[in-house]
C-alpha cells in the first residue's frame, strides 16, 4: 500500500473519531476514569463532603416542593415567597453537592426564575436526585 494512502485514511478516521466522541466527551473520559480507578492505575477522587448530605438535601427538596403544590388557594403570599426563597436554597444546595452549574441568585424573580429553577430541577433530575417521592 502506498505510505500517502495509509496517512489519508490515518486522517480521515481520527477525524471521524474525534467527531463521534467530542459531542459526548464528559461520558467517555468519565468511563475511562472509572475504569482506571477499578484497574487502580487512576487516583480515586472521592470529594470531601462540605455541607449537608445530600439525602438530606434531597429529603428537604420534596418536603418543601410538596408544601409548596399543596398550598391552599388565598394562602399569604409572604408565606408562598418564603417557601419558594427555600426550595431555591435547598436546590442550590443539590447543585453544589452535585458539582452542577445554576444560576438561581443570579437571575431576578418572577418568570425569569422560574424558567431558571425549571431548568435547575431538569438538571438534578439528569444527574439521578430524585425530587419526587416514590410511590
Amino acid at each position: 500500500m502506498d505510505a500517502d494512502l495509509v496517512v489519508k485514511v490515518g486522517v480521515v478516521v481520527a477525524l471521524l473519531v474525534v467527531l463521534w466522541v467530542l459531542p459526548e466527551w464528559r461520558r467517555y473520559r468519565d468511563r475511562v476514569l472509572r475504569v482506571g480507578r477499578v484497574l487502580h492505575v487512576a487516583e480515586s477522587s472521592l470529594p470531601n463532603p462540605s455541607g449537608p448530605p445530600i439525602e438530606r438535601i434531597a429529603a428537604d427538596i420534596r418536603r418543601i416542593r410538596a408544601q409548596i403544590r399543596q398550598a391552599p388557594p388565598g394562602m399569604p403570599v409572604a408565606r408562598m415567597r418564603g417557601w419558594l426563597e427555600a426550595y431555591d436554597d435547598v436546590l442550590v444546595a443539590a447543585c453544589h453537592a452535585l458539582a452542577l452549574e445554576e444560576r438561581i441568585r443570579g437571575v431576578p424573580g418572577g418568570a425569569e426564575r422560574s424558567l431558571e429553577r425549571d431548568r435547575v430541577e431538569r438538571m438534578l433530575d439528569e444527574a439521578g436526585l430524585r425530587r419526587r417521592s416514590p410511590p
